[in-house]
């Protein structure tokens, strides 16, 4: 075969070849147009059927949580209310709602009086007629704290009474706050009691109270600054008291007068402490 002869039929075989190869492809992109949508939805599907059928598995399980205790009226604890006329305080209420994650149910077998185990939260609702202070009284074998929140900063609550493991009497605090409802967080690793009491005050009205001993008067006004009077050989020491803060203003021996403030705040409690001898608040300016 002569070399043109030769060539010419190179040509054709390679002409025939690509031919071939596009025929091919165009058999084979006709078999995927056709197969695809077909296949790929179920493909995809079982797959999400999959994560499907794992998120409708978990979720009852995220919603379900420990769930809540019952909690009954009972009897009421009842608290004196002091000078200020408080005796109607019967019937300090409280709910714990569900626990949140983290949190045990709270039993309580009477209105004020909670038992729990491990971490735990407790909503607490003032007792109709009782505006007054409360007294937070918790028993446990095990160290526990008891936080209150904050109504500046919710997501902080504020520790105000801790009870050691190796305490052989109830731990107790005061709380005074100018709210009808509060939150009390329990943190602890065993089994616990708290209870929420009234506690005896005076109000503090028309800007002056005087008394002897001990005591817890009650100021609600605009007012950020007063003097005290003690008249005695003791000591004589005053807080102010706002929520679960306090704060130091008066420390004295024997007979004195002290000008003292305050911050701004709706209610303010001032808590004296001292054995004898006879004391007065005059507010204002």
């Amino acid at each position: 075969m002569s070399a043109p002869a030769a060539e010419d039929a190179a040509l054709r075989i390679g002409r025939f070849s690509l031919a071939v190869w596009l025929v091919g492809l165009l058999i084979l992109g006709g078999a995927l147009a056709f197969a695809a949508p077909r296949l790929l939805p179920h493909l995809f599907s079982a797959d999400w059927n999959q994560d499907s059928a794992a998120h409708s598995a978990a979720e009852p399980a995220a919603e379900a949580g420990p769930g809540s205790a019952p909690v009954s009226s009972g009897e009421g604890a009842s608290g004196d209310g002091g000078a200020a006329g408080g005796g109607g305080a019967a019937g300090a209420a409280g709910s714990a709602g569900a626990a949140a994650e983290g949190e045990t149910p709270v039993q309580s077998d009477r209105a004020g009086s909670y038992s729990g185990s491990g971490n735990a939260a407790i909503d607490y609702q003032r007792p109709a007629g009782y505006n007054g202070p409360f007294e937070v009284v918790v028993n446990s074998g095990v160290d526990v704290s008891v936080a209150v929140d904050d109504p500046g900063n919710p997501e902080w609550p504020v520790h105000f009474l801790y009870n050691s493991a190796e305490r052989a009497e109830p731990a107790a605090g005061l709380l005074a706050p100018a709210r009808d409802e509060f939150t009390l967080t329990v943190e602890a690793e065993g089994d616990w009691q708290l209870e929420v009491r009234p506690v005896p005050y005076a109000e503090l009205e028309d800007g002056t109270v005087s008394g002897d001993g001990p005591a817890l008067v009650r100021y609600e006004g605009e007012e950020v600054l007063a003097e005290f009077t003690y008249t005695g050989e003791s000591n004589i020491a005053v807080w102010t008291w706002q929520e679960s803060r306090r704060n130091l203003v008066v420390n004295k021996i024997g007979s004195s007068s002290t000008r003292f403030s305050w911050q701004p705040y709706p209610v303010t409690y001032f808590l004296v402490d001292t054995t004898d001898g006879q004391w007065s608040f005059q507010v204002g300016r």
